[in-house]
């Protein structure tokens, strides 16, 4: 049986196993919130392919694929920031009532308020009105109401997750990126880890070599 090490490149934490398949020692490093961005990319990209191409079934996989994707991203960045802040003194009074359990739209209501209140910075526009879908894509049996805060309640089933235009969602990406990009900057902390060259430290820490370095 051969050795694996999995680093968690956010977290800074290894899990090694000795019976694992194979000879010799195979290490991993692995950033799940960096990775899902990566699946947004290449999966609305997909989506964008098959839509010119007619296949809406391919279409229609994609989009959903990406959604998810597109806010696993943000709620794993958004709740990386609220962690961070909430050790402050400062963010207390910014607090939900019930930070252990409170919304993704929450955690963001929170972190761009202590933001400007304390550091004067101003987020740009963030429009989560797309996570509703999301949410009925890892839910399908659930309704959701959106535009609430416009004040024209719509209920939204699965049916609606086929209406999601693949335009809108790269757009929705664009928009999310621009977003999480300044976040980063002003807590402040990575969005994206180098797993390639932690893999690298990691190797020259053990005072072995490595034959073979490279992303999965």
């Amino acid at each position: 049986m051969g050795a694996q090490v999995i680093i968690d490149t956010r977290r800074r934490q290894v899990r090694a196993s000795l019976d694992a398949p194979g000879e010799g020692t195979t290490i991993f490093a692995v950033d799940l919130i960096k990775d899902t961005w990566d699946d947004f990319l290449y999966f609305v990209d997909q989506a964008h392919g098959f839509e010119h191409s007619g296949d809406l079934t391919k279409r229609n996989r994609y989009v959903r694929v990406a959604t998810a994707s597109l806010f696993s991203h943000l709620d794993g960045l958004v709740s990386e920031a609220f962690d961070l802040l909430r050790v402050e003194l400062s963010f207390k009074p910014y607090l939900p009532k019930n930070p252990k359990f409170c919304s993704l739209k929450a955690k963001i209501i929170a972190v761009q308020e202590f933001l400007h209140d304390t550091r004067r910075l101003s987020p740009p526009k963030l429009n989560i009105e797309l996570k509703l879908l999301r949410d009925i894509i890892n839910h399908p049996s659930i309704t959701k109401i959106g535009n609430q805060d416009s004040g024209d309640a719509v209920l939204l089933n699965g049916t609606d997750v086929y209406g999601i235009a693949v335009d809108d969602l790269a757009a929705a990406g664009h928009e999310v990126d621009n977003w999480l990009n300044v976040l980063c900057a002003s807590v402040p902390f990575s969005r994206f880890t180098d797993t390639k060259r932690i893999i690298e430290e990691y190797t020259r820490a053990l005072g072995a070599n490595s034959n073979s370095i490279r992303d999965f």
